[in-house]
């Protein structure tokens, strides 16, 4: 079942991140006349990349890899509170290497468009 969620959350990113570059590549056709849409894919995806590489190491706490939570912040949340200081279930995948894989594959789609 974790698996199955990591693989959906990878896919969503991966399609969300393709769009935000299909967005980025058609502004960079209008903006510069002699260039082609492929030209600005190939130049936004590796922009978008890049980004998701950054947004991989940003915000992980070691209490969030390891699934529990401040007290402090729990309570800002009351009816999340059981969720959020409930005990950690087993093996997860982390945010930050789902965006590591999408990076890595924006990359890779990078290279071949190349």
């Amino acid at each position: 079942m974790m698996l199955r969620l990591a693989v959906v959350g990878l896919l969503v990113r991966v399609g969300v991140a393709v769009a935000v570059a299909s967005l980025l590549a058609a502004l960079l056709t209008l903006v510069r006349g002699e260039s082609s849409f492929a030209d600005g894919f190939r130049i936004s995806v590796w922009l978008v990349a890049c980004v998701l590489l950054l947004l991989a190491f940003a915000g992980s706490s070691p209490t969030m890899r390891a699934g529990t939570y401040d007290p402090y912040v729990a309570s800002f949340f009351p009816k999340l509170r059981p969720l959020m200081s409930g005990e950690y279930s087993g093996t997860q995948v982390s945010s930050g290497a789902l965006f590591v894989l999408s990076a890595v594959m924006l990359f890779a789609l990078g290279v071949l468009l190349d």
